[in-house]
């Protein structure tokens, strides 16, 4: 039968999974963030342990889960302490840097290095845990796991370890929140260091179960509380990130969990229905599967841009995530208009890439006339070309692919040439005079660019860069012929 002391374990953990999806999609990518989704994602890992343990009917379905899963503890414990730090850090505070030189980095070092050694007591042989006798927890109450590991050699420093990145953690954020800031920010400082006080309990009873063999007080309290610390945790560090952009994230994350909930509810139903009954190893590939799902989740977008990049180039890759980031940001912002304006912004930006691109891409096909025919520019030109035709006395429907190559081939041949400088105007080394003459002998010339670059005695560096910009020059004048031609 299904423990049901283990629910708000698993609660927690699914929680811990949503918050680091949500921080991961809605964050910047920056050290905070990451510190904050590797501590939400030990927790996750050792909670699912956790709840799996509470579960196991014997004690080989209970030690891969008591013992997979352990290591995610002093992981958690250091990433935790970190995230606190550069909290600290990115304030800038002059009175808070001897403590961060002389204490905060040093501590935060030592406990990185306690954490790996703990990571590996856990999985080899018997250091952090006795895995090899395991014991049958034996109580007057109901007990949340029936099977335990004696503590092995190691097992002092992980409690130590926790203890002392739990009071660092409230160190840092305690100094934080006495510093000169902003009401809304120090509100911030205020809310973590709750959350760093709601680790105590589980830190205490860590301690009091294994050095002192008794349990006074559920564990599933303890991972309530657990709960509790790190929603604070990560709500708050993601609308710190917000917050220095103008934007609040309260009804975007009630829509993220209100959403993921959903699925989740769906996802167990379908488990019940399905399943046919309770399993323990039922159980297992739900939570397990549900974890996965919310993490996939997050880790869909970074994973489209680069199918994005691989598949259609970097030009859609660009707008399409700057988009995302445009429909993520009108859930967290109280002026819709900004929103607008910046989605415009992206859009006009990435016509402007591609403008660029394809006028590159004719002009190194300027002197290949069934090349040039093919371009993609002349479907961003097609009034400016219609123009050119009707003045020679081409008829539309009657050119040929060639005509057409050659109607747009003097059309970049005259952009080019409205290019040049007035004479007398600036020297060969102007810039604007360098452009021309790149564009002039590279593609309506045909010369090698080693050539160019010894007739005007520039390096390859400044070739590359004036001729980009040149192109980006070129395009522009383009576009703006085209919206001219009525």
């Amino acid at each position: 039968m299904f423990n049901w002391y283990s629910a708000p374990t698993f609660g927690a953990m699914l929680l811990f999974c949503l918050l680091a999806a949500y921080v991961l999609t809605r964050s910047s990518r920056g050290p905070i963030s990451l510190a904050v989704v590797v501590a939400l994602l030990g927790m996750a890992s050792y909670l699912l342990g956790q709840g799996m343990q509470a579960n196991a009917p014997t004690a080989e379905a209970w030690l891969p889960w008591a013992r997979t899963f352990q290591g995610g503890a002093p992981i958690a414990a250091a990433a935790w302490y970190w995230a606190s730090l550069l909290l600290l850090v990115e304030q800038g505070a002059a009175p808070m840097q001897g403590y961060l030189r002389r204490v905060g980095y040093p501590l935060g070092w030592l406990f990185v290095v306690a954490s790996v050694i703990c990571t590996v007591g856990v999985y080899v042989d018997d250091w952090l845990y006795v895995w090899s006798a395991p014991t049958v927890v034996a109580t007057e109450q109901p007990p949340f796991v029936r099977y335990a590991a004696p503590a092995g050699r190691l097992y002092s420093t992980f409690v130590l370890l926790v203890l002392a990145t739990c009071v660092g953690a409230a160190v840092n954020l305690w100094l934080g929140w006495r510093l000169p800031l902003s009401g809304e920010l120090r509100r911030r400082f205020g809310w973590l260091l709750l959350s760093a006080l709601l680790f105590m309990p589980e830190v205490s009873g860590l301690a009091l179960t294994h050095w002192r063999s008794a349990e006074y007080w559920p564990a599933w309290l303890n991972h309530l509380a657990l709960a509790a610390a790190m929603a604070l945790m990560a709500s708050n560090v993601a609308a710190y990130e917000r917050l220095r952009h103008g934007q609040v994230i309260r009804i975007d994350l009630l829509y993220f969990l209100a959403a993921w909930l959903l699925i989740c509810a769906g996802c167990v139903l379908v488990f019940v229905l399905v399943g046919g009954g309770y399993s323990f190893a039922w159980l297992g590939l739900l939570v397990t599967s549900l974890a996965l799902l919310m993490l996939g989740n997050a880790l869909a977008d970074p994973a489209r841009r680069l199918l994005d990049r691989l598949f259609f180039g970097r030009v859609v890759e660009h707008l399409r995530s700057n988009l995302t980031a445009v429909v993520q940001s009108a859930g967290m912002t109280e002026n819709l208009g900004v929103v607008l304006d910046q989605a415009r912004s992206e859009i006009a930006e990435a016509s402007t890439e591609h403008d660029v691109r394809l006028t590159q891409e004719a002009l190194r096909r300027l002197n290949r006339p069934a090349a040039l025919a093919q371009s993609g520019l002349a479907t961003r030109l097609p009034r400016t070309l219609a123009a050119a035709r009707a003045h020679r006395g081409v008829v539309e429907a009657e050119a040929t692919p060639l005509e057409r190559a050659q109607t747009l081939r003097e059309i970049l041949t005259v952009a080019v040439e409205r290019l040049k400088p007035p004479d007398g105007e600036a020297g060969l080394s102007a810039p604007a005079a360098l452009q021309y003459h790149i564009l002039r002998e590279e593609y309506v010339q045909g010369l090698p660019n080693a050539q160019i670059m010894i007739r005007h005695s520039i390096s390859e560096g400044t070739f590359h860069r004036n001729r980009r910009e040149a192109v980006a020059i070129l395009a522009r004048e383009l576009a703006e012929q085209e919206e001219r031609v009525r």
